[in-house]
């Protein structure tokens, strides 16, 4: 008879923020791509691409954004993390100034209130709404 519908897979927002040249484009090409290329400008407002993945036998859809780490796009890039289900912030180990800045990004993203940080004794992560903590 008629075949079952095939249940969509779950799609997940993972925003990557950090300072400018922090290296979230090439992190971003390197993961859904597997390419690396020395030669990326910074983004522009913002930038996106999806992955798949197998996460415990099911298809799961990461859709990854990339934001510019330029000050003059702060804000643009912090109105990505109400939506977001997740941020990866980044920084560049060879700049004490990108390192010391994860400190603002936290800010940011706390302000805006989409993500919560989880309490210190759960390692003080934060997650979206549809994250599951449960082990």
């Amino acid at each position: 008879m008629g075949e079952q519908p095939v249940a969509p897979s779950p799609i997940y927002r993972l925003v990557l923020a950090g300072d400018s040249g922090a290296g979230k484009s090439s992190f971003l090409l390197r993961l859904c791509r597997n390419e690396f290329r020395g030669d990326i400008s910074s983004t522009l407002g913002v930038d996106f691409q999806v992955k798949e993945l197998l996460v415990d036998g099911e298809q799961t859809t990461l859709q990854i954004w990339d934001t510019a780490g330029q000050e003059r796009y702060r804000s643009l890039s912090c109105s990505y993390f109400r939506k977001a289900h997740g941020v990866l912030l980044l920084y560049d180990i060879s700049s004490q100034s990108s390192f010391l800045s994860v400190r603002r990004w936290i800010e940011d993203i706390e302000v805006t209130g989409g993500i919560q940080r989880l309490p210190e004794e759960a390692g003080g992560a934060w997650h979206g709404g549809l994250v599951s903590t449960a082990r």
